[in-house]
């Protein structure tokens, strides 16, 4: 993801710069190298997605929650991977109005306050057509989508997006949540791996 100036580098919990540069490897398409969406949950493994899911739920009573019905203090473990978007209407553009810690971590920096259509990243287009989508059906949706790091392995991240409405019948704000464990392990493994070449090689 990024803005005029280029990615910078990673925070947070995690490191991992350390090991790879997992700055976009450019900024100039929106497209992404792989993707799937779906309204079944079961598409996603994240074990995040499954909890956030199963609160709005709890809070929709058959429709869609209200924002004050949407206590982050009751998720906060799920805080540093969740984004808040104000959908703002005719026609309708999605603003970024909280941005977690984890996602700025992982995209490169902090785009609160910013417009998804404004922003170029890889994946862009995926996503506008899957909050598209959850304007028209009010109801949530999840998938995943990979793209290109400049050390040429594969981001990843799996998501969900939820919709809320203070009147019931027009989504005025989104909730999205990002999970990169799957990357977090591709991290792990391609340390691993180093470290083995590494050994191998003082071996010899």
């Amino acid at each position: 993801m990024s803005e005029d100036d280029p990615m910078a580098s990673g925070q947070g919990d995690h490191q991992p710069g350390r090991q790879m540069d997992l700055r976009p490897l450019d900024d100039s398409t929106t497209t992404t190298q792989e993707s799937a969406y779906s309204f079944d949950p079961s598409i996603v493994q994240s074990q995040r997605i499954h909890r956030l899911n199963a609160y709005w739920r709890d809070k929709a009573h058959g429709g869609m929650p209200a924002r004050a019905e949407f206590d982050p203090v009751d998720v906060r473990e799920l805080l540093p991977n969740l984004m808040m978007l104000d959908v703002l209407m005719d026609p309708p553009r999605l603003r970024y109005r909280l941005v977690g810690t984890r996602v700025v971590q992982y995209t490169g920096f902090d785009f609160t306050g910013r417009y998804l259509d404004e922003l170029i990243f890889q994946g862009r287009d995926f996503m506008e057509e899957c909050y598209q989508l959850v304007l028209r059906e009010k109801r949530p949706i999840f998938g995943h989508y990979a793209w290109l790091v400049r050390s040429r392995h594969f981001g990843r991240c799996e998501f969900g997006l939820f919709p809320l409405s203070d009147d019931g019948k027009r989504v005025d704000r989104c909730v999205s949540i990002e999970d990169y464990e799957r990357m977090e392990r591709d991290i792990l493994a391609f340390g691993h791996q180093k470290t083995i070449g590494r050994q191998a090689r003082q071996a010899r």
